[in-house]
């Protein structure tokens, strides 16, 4: 009889991880997006110049955005390990960092100093030392040809130059995609993928592989570690203002993760926010602690056009949400968190969308895209 019950119970454990794979495999398709309107509204507009602005970090008291930007032709055709892209290990990518001026709408190319080596722009993390007030730190990631790394720049307020600081290299930070930065010498990144080869990535997503995970590193303590694992596809990684949450956005899973930071640098998970769509990039208003995902809704639709060099492919549609802390009357139901969406478009306006960074104090949302010709000015009400 008991040997009857441990069978049971192994085959409704088995039904029930098959029912969630499936299920959220079928997210990662689409399937429950619904219709997807079409943005008529007359609130954005899109900066026309760059390209390929795969994230951007706003410095709220300057109304700053720096973005990281590149070449979206060259990124499906030639070099860029995030998209899958492999074709040309003699290519030596060369990405620019942009400043945009919220208050003004100007954007300017960041002119790199002290630093020769090819750039491959992702994920970026902007910290402020109290004790350096018109100095800001930049941590890039860099998919240099011969494997990723963390690239430190010092800037200084009021110039378009990034002085290079130094190189964050280590064998756990192989695939990285998005650094969050606690000090000049600090930071956490997410390493999204186990496999560095095109097909085994694919297989990895969408196989649900849960092989991703965070990584800590401090050059004060000489430590690299890995505080959380088991993440499938982990994507952007933002902190809090005072640095004691850490909050991360998975491609795999299409959730919100929520985690406080101990005073070991371990991370706690906290909650879990499921939104229905892939996360890519995380961004919060440090003003109102809103956070703000930029979703995709389509991975297949994604994938052919990022490896399309026809131009016939269909844009990618993308969703924003505003995810914050739930005062309606079903919080007292154990609804924690407050989902609501600032704006779609089935790709006929804006498509791939990978970030939305806002500035509550001017009001003003951009949006990014690692495909995308140039990027969206949104003003909120």
């Amino acid at each position: 009889m008991t040997s009857w019950i441990i069978i049971l119970a192994v085959f409704v454990v088995f039904i029930a991880f098959s029912y969630n794979l499936i299920l959220t495999r079928l997210m990662l398709l689409g399937a429950f997006n619904g219709p997807i309107s079409k943005y008529t509204g007359d609130k954005c507009r899109i900066f026309e110049g760059p390209e390929a602005c795969e994230d951007i970090a706003i410095h709220q008291k300057t109304g700053l955005a720096f973005m990281t930007c590149g070449n979206g032709y060259e990124r499906r055709t030639q070099w860029y390990p995030p998209a899958n892209v492999y074709t040309n290990y003699s290519y030596r990518p060369h990405d620019t960092p942009y400043v945009y001026d919220i208050k003004t709408d100007t954007l300017t190319p960041l002119t790199l100093i002290n630093f020769d080596k090819e750039l491959s722009l992702h994920g970026i993390g902007i910290y402020e030392d109290p004790a350096e007030p018109n100095e800001l730190y930049l941590f890039l990631i860099n998919h240099r040809i011969n494997g990723s790394v963390i690239e430190l720049f010092k800037h200084t307020l009021n110039t378009f130059e990034l002085n290079y600081v130094k190189t964050f290299k280590h064998e756990l930070m192989y695939n990285p995609n998005d650094v969050a930065p606690i000090s000049k010498d600090e930071f956490y990144v997410t390493n999204d993928y186990y496999y560095t080869h095109k097909m085994g990535k694919l297989f990895e997503v969408f196989a649900g592989l849960p092989w991703g995970y965070i990584v800590f590193h401090s050059d004060k303590s000489n430590i690299t570690e890995i505080v959380v694992d088991g993440l499938t596809y982990p994507n952007g990684i933002i902190t809090n203002w005072d640095y004691s949450k850490i909050y991360v956005g998975t491609i795999g899973t299409g959730e919100l993760l929520i985690y406080e930071r101990k005073q070991n640098n371990k991370l706690e998970l906290l909650d879990r926010v499921s939104v229905g769509n892939y996360v890519d990039n995380v961004s919060m208003d440090p003003i109102t602690g809103e956070l703000y995902l930029g979703l995709g809704l389509d991975a297949i639709e994604s994938i052919i056009y990022m490896h399309d060099e026809t131009g016939t492919a269909k844009r990618p549609g993308f969703r924003v949400i505003k995810v914050s802390n739930n005062t309606d009357e079903d919080r007292y139901y154990g609804v924690k968190y407050k989902k609501e969406m600032v704006i779609e478009d089935d790709g006929s306006f804006y498509h791939s969308a990978s970030v939305a960074a806002v500035d509550s104090e001017r009001k003003v949302m951009l949006i990014g895209s690692p495909l995308a010709k140039g990027f969206v000015r949104c003003e909120l009400d």
